[in-house]
């Protein structure tokens, strides 16, 4: 049963001009802090839902418009004075603001944002370091600087050279400033100082910031040598857009409960099925075997499945009554060793899939009997199978 939520506006002040919000939280008190940033031309409005995805778990969750970003929003500000930075201080004033209220527990803090949202959340997040308790960047658009060297902004071109005092891109007049405060900047380098939790949401086939800009984000967040870290992970859905729609989003929102969990991504296995076959027991029963092939892959481990893997399903008419993928993966860990991870994934009628893994590996021993929880990305040629459990 959801937790009936509270929805109230908000207001603060960032040099004169007036921030305007929303609220959503349950009527209990000392909650930690969720405040989520919207992309370029969008506004508090495409958020709402990821507000309500945080509230109900617990925390009070913060929309806003930014000043002068958007194209119809409720915040002060002219659209060519707004850029990445002026944003940035945007978000640190909400900080400072829900922070304030007595209803909220400002030792706890996450930050989420969507594309340029997600840039400037990043940047608070370096800049802040400690005060931000973890992070979660939604399509990030990491990419405005190097458009801005590139002389484009989305529809908008100009010459970085000589950047026009205003251009209009789309329905959204730009200051000089939008591509100036970042022609120079590392994008990389600057959030990588924010060594708290992370998360990274991208889509595969992303049209305006190309999904290699989540991954160096991954990379410039993990640290150097030495083991990954468990508590940066990315998560990219396949063929998903720039913005994720109704099915994404649940895809989208099983990898955060499994983030705010404290568990990571240990295993994808990318899953070809290779035939079907039936055999009928009698009285409306039937077994049905799936053969499959296929590789995996994480920070953890990079294999292939062995011959023999199958997915075994026991029928009753047109009800599923037991179903169990067995399969062996060979392949090295992340120090390079070689080893195997044997995946037993099974499920009753509820269709709940609960996977157990054994293996080899001493790097990986922290696998052998962990508490796991699994994602079924279904596909035609077969399931994108993603494992989830508590690194130690």
């Amino acid at each position: 049963m959801k937790s009936i939520l509270q929805e109230t506006r908000f207001e603060t002040e960032r040099d004169g001009l007036m921030i305007r919000g929303t609220i959503y939280r349950s009527n209990q008190d000392r909650l930690p802090i969720a405040i989520i940033s919207h992309g370029f031309m969008a506004n508090e409005k495409t958020t709402a839902d990821y507000a309500r995805y945080f509230a109900e778990r617990g925390y009070v969750a913060f929309t806003y418009d930014f000043c002068g970003g958007c194209v119809h929003g409720r915040s002060d500000g002219n659209t060519w004075d707004m850029s990445v930075l002026t944003e940035k201080e945007d978000l640190k004033a909400v900080i400072a603001y829900a922070s304030g209220l007595p209803f909220t527990d400002e030792q706890e803090i996450l930050l989420a944002g969507c594309s340029q949202g997600g840039f400037v959340s990043a940047l608070v997040a370096a800049e802040l370091q400690e005060k931000i308790h973890k992070l979660i960047l939604f399509y990030p658009a990491l990419c405005i600087p190097d458009d801005a060297r590139a002389g484009k902004m989305m529809t908008a071109k100009f010459d970085p050279d000589d950047v026009p005092e205003k251009f209009q891109c789309g329905p959204m007049k730009l200051g000089r400033r939008y591509p100036m405060d970042v022609m120079h900047m590392d994008p990389f380098a600057e959030i990588s100082a924010y060594r708290g939790p992370v998360l990274i949401l991208h889509g595969t086939k992303d049209r305006i910031v190309n999904v290699s800009y989540a991954v160096r984000a991954f990379e410039a967040y993990q640290s150097k040598t030495g083991a990954p870290r468990a508590d940066v992970v990315m998560h990219l859905l396949e063929d998903a857009d720039h913005g994720f729609n109704k099915v994404e989003n649940e895809r989208a929102f099983f990898v955060i409960d499994q983030f705010l969990a404290g568990r990571s991504e240990v295993l994808a296995v990318d899953v070809k099925l290779t035939g079907r076959e039936i055999e009928f027991t009698g009285k409306g029963a039937s077994t049905v075997t799936l053969p499959f092939v296929g590789t995996a892959e994480s920070p953890y481990f990079l294999g292939r499945i062995e011959p023999g893997a199958a997915d075994v399903q026991q029928w009753q008419g047109k009800k599923p009554q037991h179903c169990e993928a067995t399969y062996t993966i060979t392949g090295q860990d992340y120090t390079g060793a070689d080893c195997f991870v044997k995946v037993v994934n099974s499920c009753g009628p509820d269709m709940n899939w609960k996977p157990v893994l054994t293996t080899d590996s001493e790097a990986l021993s922290f696998l052998n009997g962990a508490d796991c929880y699994v994602n079924l990305e279904h596909r035609k040629t077969g399931p994108y199978v993603r494992i989830f459990t508590k690194v130690v």
